[in-house]
Order: structure tokens, then C-alpha cells, then sequence
């Protein structure tokens, strides 16, 4: 039997617990991952989504395994099936700090994934890689400062928990925007949105 056809859309579950099953079998046999990086291009949506998730639960114990796959999960988040789009973006979060260079030139995507995509999971996975992003150095935090203030201003503020966390990062990083982020944040200090809490 192959990884790919005990995968959860093949076995017919609706749960998560065959493609937990099988990130455990490739984090104990990497060479595996080669089956799941073919089905990565798969036509067939729910067996991309489910090899996605695959990487997303590895990525989550052992980030490095996930690495030489980002190649292959960049033009996942282009498809129209949202679930596609959401684990890929998750796994690719996840790898982030692994891969700073790659992600700096994929940025214009990811931003364009917070400002327009429909869905709010999509939109926050896209937000927490901008801000592991800002978390691995100065010039990072540099580059991820000005896409976190632009998507404090959208979706309603739906993501601005988040993003006020990213741009303490930044903070951390590049502390001559101090004085700025902490303008911002005095603006949002009153809001009463979960996951928003003051800083002291």
C-alpha cells in the first residue's frame, strides 16, 4: 500500500487522522516525502489538500523535513479550493524562519493573499509568515513592517491581534520604528477585538 492511498480522502475520512498518521510515518522515513511532494501536483484537489496537511503536521514537529518542499507549495496558493490554499500557507508559516530568503522574494504573493483572499484562515496564516517573518532579523522586520501596517487597515480589523504581535517583532528587530508602532498601537488600545490586550 502507498502513502498516497492512505491518505484521508482516499481511505474516505473526514477527519485529519490518516494524514496525522502518515506525517508520523515520514518523520520516521523522510525518504517518503517524495510520495507526497507527487501528490502535491496532483489534479485530484482533496489528495493536494490532504498532501498539504501532511507537510503542515510535519512542519509542526520537525520544520526542516517540510524545507525542501516550499518549491512545491508556492503555486498551491493560487488554487481556487480554499483548503489547498490554507494548508499550504500554514506549512509554509510554519517553515518560515527556515527559509527567511525565499520568503522575502515570494512576498508580494503573500501580502496579495492578506489583502484580497476571501478566506479569514487563508488571511491569517498569510499574516503569521509576514510575522515569522519579522521575527528572524532586522532586515526582515524591515520588509515585513509596512505590509503589517497596510493589513492593520483591512478586513475590519479581523487580523489585528495578530499583526500588533508581529509588529512588537519588529520591534524587537528594528527599534528606530519604535517610536511609530507605538503610535499605532495606542490608536488600537481601546479596542475591545479578541486577541487585541495592551502591551505594557
Amino acid at each position: 500500500m502507498t502513502i498516497i492511498s492512505k491518505l484521508s480522502s482516499k481511505l474516505g475520512e473526514k477527519t485529519e487522522e490518516g494524514n496525522r498518521n502518515i506525517a508520523n510515518e515520514c518523520i520516521e522515513n523522510p525518504s517518503l516525502l517524495d510520495e507526497i511532494k507527487e501528490g502535491l501536483k496532483s489534479k485530484d484537489k482533496a489528495l493536494v489538500g490532504d498532501c498539504a496537511e501532511v507537510l503542515t503536521k510535519i512542519a509542526e514537529v520537525k520544520p526542516e523535513l517540510v524545507v525542501p518542499y516550499f518549491d512545491y507549495l508556492i503555486p498551491l496558493l493560487s488554487i481556487k479550493t480554499t483548503r489547498v490554499r490554507w494548508e499550504a500557507i500554514h506549512a509554509i508559516s510554519l517553515i518560515t524562519p527556515y527559509i527567511t530568503e525565499q520568503i522575502s522574494k515570494v512576498m508580494p504573493i503573500i501580502k496579495e493573499l492578506i489583502t484580497t483572499d476571501k478566506s479569514t484562515i487563508v488571511r491569517d496564516y498569510s499574516v503569521q509568515t509576514i510575522c515569522n517573518f519579522a521575527e528572524s532579523g532586522k532586515k526582515e522586520a524591515l520588509a515585513a513592517f509596512p505590509i503589517l501596517k497596510d493589513s492593520l487597515l483591512i478586513w475590519d480589523g479581523k487580523h489585528r491581534g495578530r499583526i500588533l504581535k508581529g509588529l512588537l517583532s519588529v520591534c524587537k528587530h528594528a527599534p528606530e520604528c519604535i517610536l511609530e508602532i507605538r503610535g499605532i498601537a495606542e490608536e488600537y488600545i481601546e479596542d475591545n477585538r479578541s486577541g487585541v490586550k495592551k502591551n505594557g
